[in-house]
């Protein structure tokens, strides 16, 4: 199909040069959120003034040449108009490969009508996470909300009877949870039933100060050789490889225990080079985790082109190749870096000017 043969064409492409337009796009859509996570304080911040349905739609219209989307919040589906950006995505998108999301999974009803609706629309590949935390007891008490753990497992069912959804369980370790990944699984694999570890996806607590707005919370960051083991753990239950999905989530663990054991971003980073981050107001930052705005959508009439190609956000893109900027392994900038250094795997940074963060940031799967 075609758009997969430009998907392939623009991953080629980000190995020798930086990207037109972002290959990767995280999209936060709100900030709104019923969950009360003691890991993210997101749901704290009850936000005015998010981009409207009709800002949403004119971004949509004017920025069509995005191979992989991360949309993400908060908790997406709070916004009334969920169903009908998503499906304006999959009909005005035709480049567009993979379409992700992440979900608390409370709203099932809702979730799975907007899923369906646009499962039988796309062509793209549609994964959904569910946020998981624990087993029911462990889950609901870091979650912040009564009854959690059986809405997530009973939207997590319902997805994967979607035809053309890949649901996951998306589980992130804390110092809340750290240790508790195998019974996490097992928990889920008796109410779930057929469960593989494929469908379970580790994530790491993180920091950031734009994005999850608990910069000053780092005690939730679960300690670096407790998390190192239980990765550890995951990795040996995951195996060999059977697909390049698989490939590269495995690609992406050791270097993620690398970098817990150095605090260095283990290559340089595709930020500004062929991915970024955008939140619920249109700024346009390098990721999730670097608190440096390089410009307002709501000023480029929802372009992202003068943003993406200014002189600020050129000289940002090369200092943080360098590796001045926030040390980190992110999910969200981690796999399009992977696909950008498919011909040049070993290659690491030359330089670094700081001593990175605590614990890397990794909130989205692939």
């Amino acid at each position: 199909m075609l758009r997969y043969s430009v998907g392939a064409a623009r991953v080629l492409a980000s190995n020798v040069r930086p990207l037109r337009s972002p290959l990767k796009l995280t999209f936060a859509l709100t900030y709104w959120c019923q969950y009360r996570c003691k890991t993210c304080n997101i749901w704290q911040r009850k936000p005015a003034d998010e981009l409207s349905t009709d800002e949403v739609f004119r971004f949509i219209d004017e920025n069509r040449d995005v191979s992989w989307l991360d949309v993400t919040g908060g908790e997406i589906f709070l916004r009334k108009d969920i169903g009908e950006i998503l499906e304006r995505l999959v009909r005005s998108w035709r480049q567009l490969v993979i379409l992700h999301f992440p979900t608390n999974g409370f709203l099932t009803d809702t979730i799975v009508a907007a899923v369906q609706r646009i499962a039988r629309q796309s062509p793209a590949r549609i994964i959904v996470t569910v946020s998981i935390d624990g087993d029911e007891s462990l889950n609901d008490e870091l979650r912040g909300i009564k009854g959690g753990y059986r809405r997530q497992i009973e939207t997590f069912r319902a997805l994967r009877g979607i035809r053309g959804v890949r649901p996951v369980f998306g589980m992130t370790l804390s110092r809340g949870n750290v240790g508790r990944f195998e019974e996490t699984f097992r928990a889920c694999q008796q109410d779930v039933g057929d469960l593989t570890i494929d469908d379970f996806h580790l994530n790491v607590a993180q920091v950031s100060a734009h994005y999850y707005g608990n910069a000053a919370n780092a005690g939730v960051l679960a300690e670096r050789d407790a998390t190192r083991r239980e990765l550890h753990v995951y990795r040996s239950m995951r195996g060999l490889p059977t697909s390049f999905a698989a490939w590269l989530e495995n690609r992406y663990l050791r270097h993620l225990d690398d970098y817990l054991a150095t605090s260095r971003t283990p290559m340089p980073c595709h930020s500004l080079r062929s991915s970024c981050f955008i939140d619920p107001w249109g700024t346009v930052y390098p990721c999730i985790t670097y608190d440096r705005p390089i410009g307002s959508l709501r000023e480029t009439d929802m372009r992202l082109t003068p943003i993406w190609e200014s002189a600020e956000a050129r000289q940002l893109q090369a200092e943080i190749w360098r590796g001045d900027c926030p040390q980190c392994w992110t999910a969200c900038e981690a796999y399009p870096t992977l696909l950008g250094h498919l011909l040049r795997p070993r290659q690491r940074l030359s330089n670094r000017s700081d001593q990175g963060t605590d614990l890397p940031c990794t909130d989205q799967t692939m």
